[in-house]
């Protein structure tokens, strides 16, 4: 639409979630409408390479264009898009200031006295209440993990922010049940009048509340079961100038790219999940801080500037022909220099 107001202008979009292999995409009823609306881009921007590669193979499969996997180009009736990676991530400087910030110390305190915290060690998982974010087989881990490990009982509380997400769609709420039903069970399983090992707060909270939280733990877990990239691993790290903490992630989230120094697990592996959470108690004080600073430089040098910089640098360099017009004997982009500064 944009390109029949303007052929000469040049558009790009980022797509945050993941793409799906063409297998699983197949099943949509109008894939090859969202196809073409996409491919009216000129750069095209996923998370990950991968994601990527699930995009050009699935336009290569259900409409008829030419597929160039070395340029990452994808080019029909004569107009040309790119396609590339570009993680996203947050402002890391902003972020930890904040952290530190005697609002975020104050919360601290509140968060301590609210839900008598006392001595016990504190883990936490902070997500939307969606069926990706793997929430339930968080829980599953958690309770395997009181099971095998007596001694943690009275020892260890896991507070869950649980973001209300699509409550009109029937799928949702029975996740909502699920995940209600899964608490109360371990709750009763291995509580008692003094302790409860879940703390389920089903609500949007603030980011000082948040980042309080994040300071608070010895570990978070991220076990999103497929996420293009998961910020939350991030915020995380960026909240902990004391570079200690654990963070739990899940191999299947964008960030394990990047966050390799994590803990980093399956979690559709209950068992494996359980052990990592144990693990991440029982960690060094040295590890822990090896593995945080590596994270943390990570991510700040791997900022939401620098996803913002890479991204219009290559729009840059996308040529458009001039009076080109759209789906009629125009020419490609001329995107060509530059891909491998764009990957790293």
């Amino acid at each position: 639409m944009l390109k029949r107001e303007n052929p000469n202008l040049i558009v790009a979009q980022f797509w945050h979630i993941p793409w799906p292999n063409h297998a699983i995409f197949e099943v949509f009823p109008w894939k090859e409408e969202l196809l073409e609306g996409l491919l009216g881009n000129d750069l095209l921007g996923f998370h990950l390479r991968a994601h990527c590669l699930n995009f050009m193979n699935t336009a290569d499969r259900n409409l008829e264009a030419r597929v160039d996997r070395e340029q990452f180009e994808i080019s029909r009736a004569g107009k040309s898009t790119v396609v590339r990676p570009f993680p996203i991530s947050i402002d890391f400087d902003e972020h930890e200031a904040m952290a530190q910030s005697p609002a975020v110390d104050r919360m601290m305190n509140r968060w301590r006295e609210e839900l008598r915290l006392g001595d016990v060690e504190v883990g936490i998982g902070i997500d939307r209440i969606d069926y990706t974010k793997g929430i339930p087989e968080r829980f599953r881990a958690l309770d395997r993990l009181f099971e095998n490990q007596s001694d943690l009982r009275n020892r260890l509380i896991f507070i869950q922010i649980g973001v209300p997400s699509r409550n009109g769609i029937s799928e949702y709420r029975q996740l909502d049940e699920e995940i209600e039903r899964l608490v109360v069970e371990i709750n009763q399983r291995w509580g008692d009048d003094n302790w409860r090992p879940i703390i389920y707060l089903k609500k949007l909270h603030g980011p000082t509340e948040m980042m309080a939280l994040h300071r608070l733990a010895r570990f978070c877990i991220v076990s999103s079961l497929d996420d293009g990239m998961n910020l939350v691993a991030k915020e995380f790290v960026a909240s902990r100038q004391d570079e200690d903490g654990v963070l739990v992630l899940s191999r299947y989230t964008g960030a394990a790219r990047e966050l390799t120094s994590a803990t980093l697990v399956n979690p559709f592996a209950i068992d494996e999940m359980a052990s990592a959470i144990f693990q991440s108690l029982r960690m060094p004080e040295e590890e822990r801080r090896k593995r945080m600073r590596k994270m943390r430089t990570a991510v700040a040098e791997n900022n939401i500037y620098r996803w913002a910089g890479k991204l219009l640098s290559a729009l840059m360099r996308v040529e458009v022909t001039p009076n080109e017009a759209v789906g009629a004997g125009a020419g490609t982009n001329g995107f060509r220099s530059g891909y491998e500064e764009v990957v790293d």
